[in-house]
């Protein structure tokens, strides 16, 4: 990642926007009547923006609070922890929205356009995925053509776009032909949604997440002006990838803290419950619950904050570790929710409980910003075309040699050969999740002297890694699977009856 974020900002801007929102959650938000209506409340924007939360890392110089990463991903967590449709509304505006504009976007068109975003006064987007592309951008069928005049007009269509109908400005990323009908890259364009040709489609009727509209959207012949591009011609990817791989981590983020609010009310439940063993929380079996559910936050939390620091230090910051930061945050985050609400019991399954809409609402975070199964089988490629990859992950921290000889049989394991594609896939996604649990590994083992909570979650996490490659090495993954066809048929005595 080429752009890095440094602030001068003072400590007690990060810590005045914590309090805020923790009074506001108290004395202002109800997320139950938000998730009811399918909308934030009218007084939201505004209330939000007085605190400068929409421009979080937008440079002062453009009105917004010029945040460090480190100090936007505490905000991050803390939006998490509180409600995950204000973390998602916060979250794709600064994250998916800006970052393409503030390092992408012509001098003038910043100095047009941030003030605007920072201060609220208008949402921001990026609209990427398609019918037949998602995880894969590169499969973007959005059609953008140059005129001779230097102007573009985009032709195609979007969906599963957070604030799509609602954003006054839209980054969208097309496939743009010459004026000789030349193919010339994914290129990206700056859309004010009051363009002629930019039709909002209906929202989609999630399961949770209700606040935050998911649309669709519709380009027809919708004419944008040469200085709407981010970047250069055929160059969009670099400003996609910048909005994806911060989108990753912030993902991670919020959804760390959710683990975190989840934890504390099932430790709560846990200590106050009486049980046919005595207190819930001393019954051996859910003390370990808990304690491999601690050992999960704050194995995401170190990641989470190890990215922030070199994100601000200016160093380049491996595509590995955000790719670890969205398959582990986001797997693990979904484990301490549900384990939570099953400690509740009945309680946790009640739909008004906190951690009921929780287990609704961070649900799609396993599939945001790509899906844990194809990002896993992408970063696990990466993998099987270069092995040692795995053991250079390890550069960034100071493993212990067990964590580097496990680091070398994931590697090992990476070269392995495979039967057919399919085997090859399914090898792809085991080393891709060894590769998660390697950088945990690594990192956790750094601060396992802090207490004796960071110890077991070191020692947790780097038997976590073990247990998977042994498992793996014994060939459990690579059972031979039925063809498609065998797979596709319903048994009878399931098929719907026809009419």
């Amino acid at each position: 990642m080429e752009p890095t974020d440094r602030s001068d900002t003072a400590p007690d801007t990060v810590s005045r926007l914590l309090d805020f929102l923790r009074r506001y959650s108290r004395e202002r938000l109800d997320s139950r009547r938000m998730d009811e209506r399918r909308a934030f409340p009218t007084s939201l924007i505004p209330d939000l923006a007085a605190q400068g939360l929409f421009g979080l890392q937008i440079p002062q110089e453009h009105q917004g609070l010029g945040l460090s990463n480190s100090d936007a991903l505490r905000v991050v967590t803390q939006l998490g922890a509180i409600d995950a449709n204000l973390f998602i509304l916060l979250g794709v505006h600064n994250t998916l929205g800006i970052p393409p504009i503030k390092y992408f976007a012509k001098d003038h068109v910043k100095q047009a356009v941030l003030p605007q975003v920072a201060q609220g006064r208008a949402l921001i987007t990026s609209a990427i995925s398609e019918p037949g592309a998602g995880s894969n951008v590169r499969a973007v069928q959005a059609r953008a053509q140059r005129l001779a005049d230097g102007s573009y007009v985009i032709n195609g269509n979007k969906q599963w776009i957070s604030l799509g109908a609602d954003a006054t400005y839209v980054n969208v990323f097309a496939r743009l032909t010459d004026e000789n009908g030349q193919d010339q890259g994914i290129t990206g364009f700056l859309v004010d949604r009051s363009t002629p040709g930019f039709i909002g489609g209906p929202e989609v009727l999630t399961l949770g997440l209700k606040a935050v509209p998911q649309n669709s959207l519709e380009f027809e012949d919708l004419r944008v002006p040469a200085d709407a591009m981010l970047g250069k011609e055929g160059k969009g990817l670099h400003a996609a990838k910048e909005a994806f791989m911060r989108g990753r981590v912030t993902l991670a983020a919020g959804g760390l803290g959710a683990m975190m609010r989840s934890l504390e009310l099932a430790e709560r439940f846990a200590r106050r419950r009486q049980v046919a063993t005595g207190n819930l929380a001393e019954n051996g079996r859910i003390h370990q619950i808990l304690a491999e559910s601690v050992a999960a936050t704050q194995a995401v939390e170190a990641l989470v904050r190890h990215i922030g620091v070199r994100m601000d230090s200016g160093e380049k910051v491996p595509e590995e570790l955000f790719f670890a930061a969205k398959i582990s945050g986001c797997e693990l985050m979904w484990k301490v929710i549900d384990r939570s609400v099953q400690m509740l019991g009945a309680r946790g399954y009640v739909d008004t409980n906190v951690l009921g809409q929780f287990f609704r609402d961070y649900r799609l975070l396993r599939i945001f910003e790509g899906s844990t199964e194809a990002i896993t089988v992408y970063l696990g490629m990466q993998m099987l075309a270069s092995p040692q990859r795995v053991l250079s992950v390890l550069d960034e921290f100071d493993a212990s040699p067990q964590i580097q000889e496990l680091a070398a049989g994931v590697a090992k394991l990476a070269s392995s050969r495979t039967a057919n594609v399919q085997s090859q896939h399914v090898l792809a996604s085991v080393v891709g999740e060894l590769t998660c649990w390697t950088i945990l590994a690594g990192l956790t083992s750094q601060y396992q002297y802090r207490s004796d909570m960071n110890q077991y979650t070191a020692a947790w996490v780097e038997q976590k890694l073990a247990d998977r490659l042994r498992t793996a090495e014994q060939g459990t993954p690579f059972v031979e699977l039925p063809t498609v066809d065998a797979i596709a048929p319903a048994p009878q005595h399931v098929r719907p009856a026809q009419p």
